[in-house]
């Protein structure tokens, strides 16, 4: 499977609010494929407690207007994820979360399995992260009623209702080796010009994800979580590109449109419909 280094440079010049998050995907035993998540720290002040995926709001003096560059450095502020751990394979289209930011997902990949697998990078800030883990990929296109949920509904000023999902999900550890106190670090050095954009591995995923489910539990603790909204679409939309198969359910409710065809409105005061598109 090769994911095309893909930037979809969609009109958003007339959104002020902007952000990027990380997707970081890695082989775990027998070949299973692993996306890292974040519960966010109890003391920030938007969504506080939820599950997400690394990322923030995009600076305009350290990121230079470069979504690529916001999530990486956003990763590494926030569990110390270096730049030298993952390879950019491509990027998704915005999409817009529930506070009418458009987020950018950055979809990559470990490139040294191993020295990844230590854990010896991982550091949580404290204020932001209160821990960090792995779930399976292949969870996000599965029709499991007793772990998979939704509900259609319109946000504030939305042209109608789009479906969100919810699923909980198997948190697998990620032993915290060490802290590390003083300033963020910032690193420049950027590796993302690699040509070679297959994903280690990828050619095992749809044989390995429905086979292996024992042997991925082996290190795995007893702790599930709810995973919903903007991070599980996201996580939805980069399974379907890995294992490239459609889910196992209708992502997008009847009479609505997808979360990906909404874009915040000209004031930020609620969320439209992307020029182009007409409700289903």
């Amino acid at each position: 499977m090769v994911l095309d280094n893909n930037n979809n440079n969609n009109n958003t010049n007339n959104v002020v609010k902007r952000a990027a998050v990380l997707i970081v995907l890695f082989e775990k035993e027998g070949g299973v494929v692993h996306a890292l998540l974040t519960k966010r720290s109890l003391n920030m002040n938007s969504h506080a407690g939820q599950i997400a995926l690394p990322g923030g709001k995009l600076d305009a003096l350290l990121d230079d207007g470069d979504d690529v560059e916001c999530a990486l450095r956003e990763a590494n502020e926030e569990i110390g994820l270096e730049r030298e751990h993952v390879e950019v394979l491509t990027t998704l289209p915005p999409i817009t979360s529930a506070g009418f930011i458009s987020v950018r997902p950055v979809v990559c990949a470990v490139t040294d399995a191993e020295r990844f697998s230590k854990m010896e990078w991982l550091r949580n800030e404290p204020a932001e992260v209160e821990r960090t883990f792995s779930v399976r990929l292949d969870a996000f296109l599965k029709d499991d009623p007793e772990r998979h949920t939704f509900n259609d509904h319109a946000w504030k000023n939305a042209p109608c209702a789009i479906r969100v999902h919810s699923f909980k999900v198997d948190e697998e550890e990620m032993v915290e080796t060490r802290q590390k106190n003083g300033s963020r670090r910032n690193n420049n050095n950027n590796n993302n010009n690699n040509n070679n954009r297959r994903f280690v591995g990828s050619e095992k995923h749809n044989k390995s994800s429905s086979t292996n489910s024992s042997s991925s539990n082996s290190s795995s603790n007893s702790r599930t979580s709810d995973c919903w909204g903007l991070t599980a679409a996201v996580l939805i939309e980069t399974a379907k590109i890995v294992f490239d198969k459609e889910p196992e359910f209708e992502r997008d409710c009847v009479e609505g449109a997808s979360i990906w065809d909404l874009v915040p409105n000209k004031d930020g005061s609620g969320v439209e419909l992307r020029p182009g598109v007409s409700k289903m």
